[in-house]
């Protein structure tokens, strides 16, 4: 049997356009042998591949209110937030702290400040990945992990395609950190958030090569990372978006459930 890999981009609050993406794969009965995430793609597939449905993941994003920046000034005050938010919510509702107990096998991307590398997570503790993987640069203070500091995938690795090679047979990569022309004044935070954007938005265009089904929905330089009152609008993109490929996925379906 052929199997079929899924790429998760990294994109803040935009990552709830993955969980449309896997709703609309859900009802077509398609589901991945193997995940890699970054970022937002971490904390989506980590719930996905621990048997969470997209649905269920998507409340889990409101109640939890997964990158809301108004969120994390009420908890932290001033400077780089913790990233314990994103371990912490892992914990509370995965119970089996391990990458090895998911039940899809999940790589996850960080980026090790110290040694200057990437970093990739494919056994041990599910949160500290993820936190790593979530820690958006000059917002996150990074994670201690093994004497390295760790931070954000997305600046090594953002759209991880490469993670699943030699280990599928199809891909399926979904990015949702496409850029657009950026319209009207520069505040702080809109200086820090592009400046990261680019950076780490360049490297998808080789990658998509890569992919059998790439998926890149529309409008998402739109949105902010933490543009968190958008959230239902974001996983609607992706879930609209992600029927134009129906004829793909079934002939994914095919080549990957009946081998």
């Amino acid at each position: 049997m052929n199997k079929l890999g899924l790429a998760l981009s990294g994109g803040g609050i935009k990552g709830m356009a993955h969980l449309g993406v896997l709703q609309y794969l859900t009802e077509l009965g398609i589901k991945p042998s193997v995940i890699a995430g970054t970022s937002a793609g971490a904390l989506a597939g980590a719930f996905y591949a621990a048997g969470f449905e997209p649905k269920e993941i998507l409340e889990i994003g409101k109640t939890e209110k997964f990158f809301n920046y108004s969120n994390l000034l009420k908890r932290q005050g001033v400077g780089l937030f913790s990233s314990d938010v994103f371990g912490n919510i892992i914990k509370k509702y995965i119970p089996k702290d391990t990458l090895e107990a998911l039940e899809i096998p999940l790589f996850i991307t960080a980026t090790d400040l110290t040694n200057a590398r990437l970093k990739i997570f494919s056994e041990g503790s599910l949160a500290t990945a993820v936190k790593a993987s979530c820690c958006v640069p000059l917002v996150f203070q990074p994670v201690l992990f093994e004497d390295a500091y760790l931070t954000d995938g997305g600046i090594l690795d953002n759209f991880p395609v490469n993670l699943l090679d030699n280990k599928v047979d199809k891909i399926i990569g979904v990015n949702v950190n496409c850029l657009n022309t950026m319209e009207g004044k520069m505040g702080y935070k809109s200086i820090i958030e592009r400046t990261i954007h680019i950076a780490i938005g360049n490297s998808a265009e080789t990658l998509k090569n890569k992919c059998d089904v790439y998926i890149e929905p529309p409008n998402m330089g739109n949105y902010g990372t933490f543009d968190f009152k958008k959230i239902d609008e974001i996983f609607e993109i992706g879930y609209n978006y992600a029927q134009n490929f129906t004829q793909e996925f079934l002939a994914l379906k095919d080549e990957t459930h009946h081998k």
